[in-house]
């Protein structure tokens, strides 16, 4: 990432384990060790496709 990422406004759910952020454009990193999968609840999945919806559109 480059030096304007604290500029840049990360947004983090799952108690941390994915970061999503725009820089260029939308960018979904996976914050867990070695290849753990995230599980999202029902919530959290709504919460994740309305802001990826949200960020697109901006």
């Amino acid at each position: 990432m480059n030096d304007d990422k604290d500029k840049t406004e990360v947004f983090e759910m799952a108690s941390g384990d994915i970061s999503v952020w725009v820089e260029g454009g939308i960018h979904l990193k996976v914050n867990t060790t070695g290849k753990d999968p995230v599980e999202l609840g029902e919530r959290e999945a709504l919460e994740l496709g309305q802001l990826l919806i949200r960020l697109a559109r901006e």
